[in-house]
């Protein structure tokens, strides 16, 4: 099965944990750096530098979250998003750039859809694996585990 990944809800500084669920979409900010599908990395970096003037480790932090989203998260992957003491599981879809939310004040233009497995369940129920991946730092980060890891193959089967 596919790779696993996390991300945080606050896209922008925005608590969008609802919104994910309820829209069917996950997303980053860095609104105001155009549609990520079309450049490349070194152009999101460039982009990164002169609209938010970030430089070494932010900027670091910054392109590896945003590159992970566009390009090694990959559709049919998992995604794990925790909120407080609870954490959805989905499968990826495909990224989206909303050109329309490609501002400062909605910041929420980078998507992907998400098809949902499990939302808000206690983050208690899964095993140590599940709770070791959503504890990263990172944004948006990829895990070394793989779905069976996580035990939850049995998901796919009752959704």
């Amino acid at each position: 099965m596919g790779k696993v990944f996390q991300m945080k809800y606050r896209p922008h500084g925005i608590n969008r944990y609802k919104e994910f669920i309820e829209n069917d979409k996950v997303g980053i900010g860095w609104p105001m750096i155009g549609n990520l599908e079309v450049q490349t990395k070194s152009e999101i970096k460039k982009a990164l530098q002169e609209v938010y003037g970030l430089k070494g480790g932010q900027l670091g932090n910054a392109l590896g979250a945003i590159w992970c989203f566009i390009d090694t998260m990959k559709t049919g992957n998992v995604l794990l998003v925790r909120n407080k003491k609870k954490v959805s599981i989905g499968i990826i879809g495909p990224y989206q750039y909303l050109a329309s939310l490609d501002n400062d004040h909605d910041g929420f233009c980078h998507q992907r859809t998400i098809k949902w497995i499990e939302t808000d369940e206690l983050l208690s129920n899964y095993n140590e694996v599940v709770q070791t991946v959503v504890r990263s730092p990172g944004i948006v980060t990829g895990s070394t585990y793989t779905v069976e890891d996580l035990e939850i193959t049995s998901l796919y089967t009752h959704k």
